[in-house]
């Protein structure tokens, strides 16, 4: 999401958009813990290439996050509901005040 977006949505309008795959993928990663979408894929029995599309959307929304990179695959973990709206709330304050975008 670009600052616009944080500055006219809310928290709810983020988790609205939390269904059908993206909610199964974000799911199994909040139970399985920090993994690629390869090992995901592998646990969960969906096609990576399922797997993957659906992380980057968490990633855009927040609600995942990569911790770091191997090669060419990222270690994704998923954040609690807390964790990404406290996460969202810093976002939505960069976004009404440009000079707190520079403290992130």
């Amino acid at each position: 999401m670009i600052p616009i977006d944080f500055r006219n949505a809310t928290f709810r309008d983020i988790q609205s958009r939390l269904s059908g795959l993206r909610a199964s993928v974000y799911e199994a990663l909040l139970d399985r813990g920090p993994c690629t979408t390869r090992q995901l894929s592998q646990v969960d029995g969906l096609d990576l290439l399922t797997i993957r599309p659906r992380i980057t959307e968490l990633v855009q929304l927040g609600l995942v996050e990569c911790l770091e990179t191997r090669g060419h695959e990222g270690i994704y973990s998923a954040l609690t509901h807390a964790q990404a709206e406290a996460v969202f709330l810093r976002a939505h304050q960069a976004a009404q005040d440009p000079q707190l975008a520079f403290a992130l």
